[in-house]
């Protein structure tokens, strides 16, 4: 039995977080990664696996299992696919090793750089350069899977010669938008994408496309339309001032009502059956689209014209559908719907005079220059419905930052790159008072980061039983944070490095029983090496080697435990 254990720990070491298929994402059209059947050329230099893994720090040879769903580029030729576009959205997952280098040469020869380069300023190392600084750094670690997503015009009809790069979002962060390029080679014909690897290795998987033209498959007809004059907050009607029929969308049939209530109904026609995916833009206190009955996006309050989107399945045909919009009094009107599905840009459904130019919204940014800033918010979490309301937000100079939930001693987030986005807070009212991480965020459990134990087995609780105190600075700047856990007081100071956020917990006083520190929850925790743990494809988690962790399964978790006497030490990195 213990050498059966013993071969299953190597296994796990020579191969974290194996994936051995792909997922498709959203509507795109995926790549088969079966064999390289998909592309015109597979050099030497090109394989397809089942998984691989990739060592954050040594230049050691990937380690790779066999099967599919994995593409493996090392040094040499390029490799193009046999699908050929001109316009698209492209999509895929992809992994660096230490140093590597590479690019995805787009239609018209325009090539995007991928790059292990940790310099916080962008530049043309970095990932995402495309003959134009990307706005920031916002690539993790090598051996951490990264997405890249796109939107690529290949030419453009007023500006002759040139392509267009309308979005390009690296692991979920707008770094690049409206970029015009010019085209190395005519672009009369649709061309393959090709991927090349100039520097160590490069894995891909998850490769999806979307080949977008200017068909309009889905209209809207008989349109007729209520218009009730009830406050804008409330929530039943009954002062009908209007009903009519409309030719077109559009919020204008109020005639500059100071607050209304209007709901459209009709039919809408799809000429081809599919997943359509609506987007609204308005603002105001609600807008609903509900088609054949049922709820394809609800929101609610839209200050500045934000955008919200849901997907349906159409048959070919007609399907009835109805829009709820309501007014702000406060606020100019505003009421968009665009529609788009595989192979198609998207287009709008209302008439242009709908949605207006919105009023100018200033960003505002908190920039640590010489020294940490910090900054009091509220901050709400993804898939949590309420705000946490005693939060301090901490940048560096280096780059990194987190969030720390006062009331509960918890790491909330942490990031790299650029600090704070604090225009909820500081603009005209600042009522949200939610602070927006402007860098490559990285969510941590939300859990209090420090307990009391019965044992290592016990369930690690949502809010353990700690008292905040205070905090004082350090000579940098940083904060040390004060609780009281029992009769113990507790200091949690973190710090960063141009490489890593470091962590240092000193205990004094005696707790109420065993004190653990959470340093990690999620679907997988692999052991990379001693003292190295890798957290999902979300960060890395470094110990001294001689320190003890706790590896544990909770529910359909795990989760890394610190024992803490005295004090204990870690240090994240992505």
């Amino acid at each position: 039995m213990r050498s059966i254990i013993q071969k299953l720990s190597l296994l796990c070491l020579a191969f974290p977080l194996v994936v051995s298929a792909q997922t498709g994402k959203e509507n795109y059209s995926p790549v088969a990664l079966k064999d390289l059947s998909s592309f015109e050329n597979s050099g030497s230099n090109w394989s397809v696996k089942g998984s691989i893994a990739i060592h954050p720090a040594k230049t050691e040879p990937a380690k790779t299992q066999s099967g599919e769903g994995t593409l493996v580029g090392n040094v040499g030729a390029a490799i193009s696919t046999k699908f050929k576009a001109k316009d698209l959205r492209l999509y895929t997952e992809f992994m660096l090793s230490p140093g590597a280098e590479g690019n995805i040469v787009l239609p018209g020869g325009q090539r995007l750089r991928l790059a292990d380069n940790k310099q916080k300023e962008p530049g043309a190392l970095t990932t995402g350069f495309i003959g134009q600084f990307p706005s920031q750094n916002a690539a993790k670690a090598p051996g951490l899977w990264q997405t890249i997503e796109l939107a690529y015009d290949a030419s453009v009809s007023t500006v002759k010669n040139s392509g267009r790069l309308n979005s390009l979002k690296l692991n979920g962060v707008t770094i690049l938008e409206s970029v015009y390029l010019p085209l190395s080679k005519s672009v009369a014909d649709p061309q393959p994408i090709s991927f090349e690897v100039t520097k160590g290795t490069i894995a891909f998987r998850n490769i999806g496309y979307q080949l977008l033209n200017d068909r309009k498959p889905l209209s809207l007809n008989n349109l007729t339309y209520k218009l009730y004059s009830d406050s804008w907050d409330a929530t039943t009607y009954s002062k009908l001032e209007k009903e009519a029929k409309t030719p077109s969308l559009t919020q204008e049939v109020t005639n500059g009502m100071r607050q209304f209530h209007l709901v459209y109904e009709g039919e809408m026609t799809a000429e081809e059956e599919g997943d359509y995916v609506f987007t609204t833009i308005y603002s105001g206190p609600i807008m609903t689209l509900d088609i054949d009955g049922k709820p394809v996006v609800t929101s609610g309050e839209s200050t500045s014209q934000e955008s919200h989107t849901g997907s349906v399945n159409l048959s070919k045909g007609t399907h009835r559908f109805k829009i709820h919009y309501s007014r702000f009094p406060w606020r100019q009107p505003a009421l968009g719907l665009r529609v788009q599905k595989a192979g198609i840009r998207q287009y709008d459904l209302h008439i242009l005079s709908s949605l207006p130019e919105p009023e100018p919204k200033p960003y505002i940014g908190v920039t640590p220059d010489l020294r940490p800033e910090m900054v009091r918010s509220f901050i709400l979490l993804s898939g949590e419905k309420y705000k946490r309301t005693h939060c301090l937000s901490v940048g560096s100079p280096t780059g990194w930052s987190y969030t720390m939930d006062l009331n509960r001693g918890a790491l909330l987030q942490a990031w790299r790159g650029q600090f704070a986005n604090v225009t909820e807070m500081w603009y005209e009212r600042g009522e949200p008072q939610l602070l927006e991480p402007a860098g490559l965020t990285v969510p941590v459990s939300g859990k209090s980061s420090i307990a009391v134990l019965d044992s290592d087995k016990a369930v690690w609780p949502d809010s353990a039983n700690v008292n905040y105190l205070g905090y004082t600075l350090d000579a940098q700047g940083f904060p040390a944070i004060r609780y009281a856990v029992g009769s113990a007081t507790v200091s949690d100071h973190i710090t960063s490095t141009a490489d890593a956020i470091t962590r240092h917990i000193d205990v004094k006083g005696t707790p109420s029983g065993a004190l653990y520190s959470l340093l990690a929850s999620g679907k997988q925790i692999q052991l990379i090496e001693k003292g190295l743990y890798q957290v999902d494809d979300r960060y890395y988690i470094q110990i001294d080697k001689k320190t003890k962790a706790v590896l544990r399964t909770s529910g359909d978790n795990q989760e890394l435990l610190l024992p803490v006497s005295g004090s204990a030490s870690y240090s994240m990195f992505w």
